[in-house]
């Protein structure tokens, strides 16, 4: 990879970026100053709760709704503490809406440009743009940063939901779908797999030499041959050498490397994991997807060379165009447990965009009603 606007000094990425003029932060992903204006005004709610809810409950259940010296005293003191408070809202709000600082705009103009010199457009998503273990939670994910081109991706996923794992990712289309195969990198499990899915034990495959140490493959049971087809020993020896840290999953046509945690991609390093993966390992699956064909699939059995040529014979002068090649029913899909899919998720999501809401809302309703009472007493 072209990597030299990592290092580049400062006011040639500046200039280069004058050219460019690119946005790429999302709107969804807040920064910093964001969060603190959140935290900023569930407690300001809180404050005037607290002060008017308790002012307001001596006025009307003590005091008859009679508004008392000392009440007038304890306004004295909170409602100057609450114009300030106002005031450091109102600046702060306007300061959220500034740029990032400079050394921010820079890291992020150094991965813009990076990306561009290797082709990569800058485009956070949403939603999950190909299926996979990792894209499959019932909120649906995000993507940011995600750099994508023609056929390959790579970024940061995370589900929508609280305290969603953050995956560091690259996808590929293949040129043809080959079996459903999970490799768990043994790299990066703790006491048990990092993986977001529970894989039926009985699908594990375990192939020669010391692969097993680095990765623990997972086929569909009747596919364990056209795996070892896919997982020959040159592509066993470049995942070890080059893609040891991600697990990797091959699911329909898309092959997937992930990771956790996510990265922001402001190092060196992280680009130069994702070209190792793209350079050393990619090529090799690709070439197996090009030519791999199920011949437990009808219309399969035989080869597409020769039945161009039986074409040819029956039909002369007919152009014959092969079949887009599929997968067996056995062989698309792994038994997984996913731990993201289901009713779970949704009412986790659910959960916690209440509470979100009750953090204003709760507070400023009593803050409202203690409010009206002291007007009242007045």
């Amino acid at each position: 990879m072209d990597l030299r606007w990592m290092t580049a000094p400062p006011d040639e990425v500046a200039e280069a970026m004058a050219t460019v003029r690119r946005e790429t932060r999302p709107s969804w992903s807040p920064t910093k100053r964001q969060v603190l204006l959140h935290v900023n005004n569930c407690l300001l709610l809180w404050y005037m709760f607290v002060v008017f809810m308790a002012i307001g409950v001596q006025v009307d259940a003590v005091q008859d709704g009679q508004l008392a010296s000392r009440d007038v005293a304890v306004l004295s003191v909170t409602m100057p503490i609450l114009a300030v408070w106002l005031i450091g809202t109102v600046l702060l709000y306007r300061a959220t809406k500034r740029p990032p600082s400079a050394r921010a705009r820079l890291k992020e103009w150094r991965r813009t440009l990076t990306a561009l010199a290797n082709g990569y457009e800058p485009r956070p998503s949403e939603r999950a743009t190909f299926s996979a273990l990792i894209t499959s939670s019932s909120v649906g994910v995000r993507a940011y940063p995600r750099f994508a081109a023609r056929g390959a991706e790579f970024g940061v996923l995370k589900a929508r939901g609280p305290r969603a794992t953050e995956w560091q990712y690259i996808a590929v289309r293949l040129s043809a779908p080959l079996p459903h195969l999970i490799l768990d990198a043994t790299s990066n499990n703790g006491v048990g797999t990092d993986l977001p899915a529970g894989v039926d034990r009985g699908q594990r495959l375990s192939l020669e030499g010391d692969f097993d140490r680095w990765f623990r493959v997972y086929s569909p049971a009747q596919y364990g041959q056209d795996a070892l087809y896919v997982l020959t020993p040159d592509l066993m020896a470049a995942l070890v050498d080059h893609a040891s840290a991600y697990n990797v999953e091959i699911v329909d046509d898309t092959l997937v490397f992930f990771t956790a945690p996510g990265v922001d991609f402001f190092d060196v390093e992280h680009w130069e994991r994702v070209s190792s993966a793209l350079e050393e390992v990619v090529p090799r699956v690709t070439s197996k997807a090009r030519h791999y064909l199920d011949e437990r699939v009808p219309g399969q059995d035989v080869p597409f060379a020769l039945a161009a040529v039986k074409a040819a014979l029956d039909r002369p002068g007919v152009p014959w165009t092969p079949p887009d090649p599929v997968i067996g029913n056995d062989g698309r899909r792994l038994t997984v447990r996913n731990r993201q899919t289901g009713m779970g998720p949704i009412v986790a999501a659910i959960a916690w965009y209440v509470f979100r809401t009750s953090l204003y809302v709760v507070p400023g309703l009593f803050a409202f009603a203690g409010f009206m009472s002291i007007v009242d007493g007045r």
